[in-house]
Order: C-alpha cells, then sequence, then structure tokens
C-alpha cells in the first residue's frame, strides 16, 4: 500500500520506500499522492507552508526515514516539510497548485536558518533533509550551495566513520543521492563505521532493511 488516506507520515514514507528501491510509481499513483500532499498544506496563518498531519497521527513517535528518533516538534516539522515538498518535486506532476505548493515551502525553507547549513541540536538532522532537496537540483547546479554543505558536513567528522551530532544512516542515505565526488569520499570515510553495524543486526524491522539496503547500495558504487 503507497496511500494511507488518513496518515501523511505513512502516505510520505511509502512513496519515498518505493522511490529508494527504485520502484517508479505509476500516473494514477503519483497524482493521488501530490493531491493528498497539496491538500494537507497550510495556506495562511503561522503554520502557512506546513503540511498538516491528520488527527490519528498525534500519538505516532517521529523517526526519520532511516529510524533515528527525533525529539523535537521543530524538527518533525520542517523534516515533513521538506519531505513533501521533495516528494513534490520527484513525483513530477506539473500544474499550477503543486507549484505554488513547492514555491510555499521553498520560501518556508529558504527563510529557515538550516538553509545556511545549522548545526544547533536537530537542525543537523533538518539540514541532511534539506541537504537530499537540493539533490534533486545538484545537476542544475553541482558546484555551489550543495557542496558547500558537503565540505561542511566532512568538518564534523569523528575519526570513527561518522559525524558529530548528525543522524547516521540518514547522513548515508543523503549521500548515495548524490554523485558527486565530495560524498563519494564521505562514503570512503563512513565505511568502517556502517560495516561494523552490519553483524548487528537482529529482527529485521522496516529501519534495519532500509539501512541494509541504503549500506547495498553504498557497496554497488565501488
Amino acid at each position: 500500500m503507497i496511500i494511507y488516506p488518513t496518515s501523511l507520515t505513512a502516505t510520505i514514507e511509502s512513496a519515498s520506500e518505493s522511490l529508494l528501491h527504485q520502484q517508479p510509481l505509476n500516473k494514477a499513483q503519483s497524482e493521488e499522492i501530490t493531491s493528498l500532499l497539496v491538500g494537507r498544506q497550510v495556506q495562511s496563518g503561522k503554520n502557512a507552508a506546513f503540511f498538516l498531519p491528520f488527527a490519528s497521527e498525534k500519538e505516532t513517535r517521529p523517526r526519520l526515514f532511516t529510524g533515528e528518533p527525533l525529539r523535537t516538534d521543530f524538527a518533525y516539522r520542517h523534516i515533513q516539510l521538506i519531505e513533501a515538498a521533495r516528494l513534490l518535486v520527484l513525483l513530477g506532476i506539473e500544474n499550477t497548485p503543486v507549484q505554488h505548493s513547492i514555491s510555499r515551502a521553498e520560501q518556508c525553507m529558504d527563510a529557515s536558518c538550516y538553509s545556511k547549513f545549522c548545526v544547533k541540536g536537530e537542525c543537523k538532522a533538518i539540514s541532511i533533509a534539506y541537504m537530499r532537496y537540493l539533490a534533486c537540483f545538484a545537476y542544475k547546479d553541482p558546484d555551489s550551495k550543495l557542496l558547500h554543505f558537503l565540505k561542511n558536513l566532512g568538518s564534523f567528522r569523528d575519526g570513527k566513520g561518522r559525524w558529530r551530532g548528525f543522524p547516521f544512516f540518514y547522513t548515508l542515505l543523503m549521500l548515495t543521492e548524490l554523485d558527486h565526488a565530495v560524498a563519494n569520499q564521505e562514503l570512503e570515510y563512513a565505511a568502517p563505521a556502517f560495516k561494523r553495524w552490519l553483524p548487528q543486526v537482529d529482527a529485521p524491522n522496516r529501519f534495519s532493511k532500509r539501512r541494509q539496503l541504503i549500506i547495498s547500495n553504498v557497496l554497488s558504487r565501488n
């Protein structure tokens, strides 16, 4: 099931998983997901541009697509905004409501601290989400903002294959979505850490399966 009529989070996750597995969505699915996303975006007021979860989602513990928990409402709301906008771009349904929705989301991103690579608290996770969004347009300008972000990320190496304070697997996911020499260097740096993780997987769940696929994608690049 790809579309969850009463869960924005589950729909974004499900569609994102199809893309991770390189399983293209048909036009009808893309249109239905797009319609749900656009319909959940707040048009005005203090929450303008954000995508409103359904009431049934209030008790759901927020996590990143790769399973790392989110502890602040700020991170949850902004990452959901970024991932919803990213989906709208990737699904490729081109009409005026979609264009306006993406534009509103981008204005919110551009006005936020993470658009300049913020590393305060959970803004580290949001900065990675924002890099995933920028990756959708990397072919247009491969050596500008995204490269600056990648170089900043590299300065947070902890010497053990991870980046200080950044969600490890979510960062790996972002790097696998880039075709750039600097991204490849960061993936090579991370190899010892994800190879240590692999033997520790016991009971598989949706997050561990995604992590294993991400690692497989990293290894297939070599």
